[in-house]
């Protein structure tokens, strides 16, 4: 059995769930794990993770913020700073937020905290919109 379980400080997203394949934003790019991986520890990147449920044609996926990835025998452990679903993603919402960010990059003086921290959320805005319901066409 391959599983997967992904948590963040306020919710659990995915708890012992079979799965034939993960692809997480690892730090170096994005990393496919498939049954028998070697056994890794990984940082993670601010993007878009992808799971296929055990006899499920179609792929899964979340918004993942940051963190963690442990590959095991038994499955892979993901522990991230923020996770979101597609269907808890508001579109707009992000829209809104990335034209913001435009004006800010453009308009105000960023320190180096501020401009790393502004990047992040970019990234996160931009995998959201990726896989939100009510931003496709």
């Amino acid at each position: 059995m391959f599983k997967l379980t992904i948590v963040t400080p306020e919710k659990r997203l995915l708890v012992d769930q079979e799965v034939e394949e993960v692809t997480v934003p690892a730090f170096k790019g994005e990393l496919n794990i498939l049954p028998g991986h070697a056994p890794l520890i990984t940082t993670l990147e601010t993007g878009v993770m992808k799971w296929k449920l055990k006899g499920e044609a179609k792929q899964a996926a979340a918004v993942i913020s940051w963190g963690y990835c442990q590959v095991s025998p038994e499955g892979v452990n993901i522990l991230a700073d923020i996770a979101d679903l597609p269907e808890e993603i508001d579109a707009e919402a992000k829209k809104q937020f990335l034209a913001e960010a435009d004006k800010k990059i453009l308009n105000d003086s960023l320190d180096d905290v501020e401009w790393t921290s502004l990047q992040r959320d970019i990234a996160r805005a931009r995998a959201a919109l990726e896989v939100a319901p009510s931003a496709k066409k």
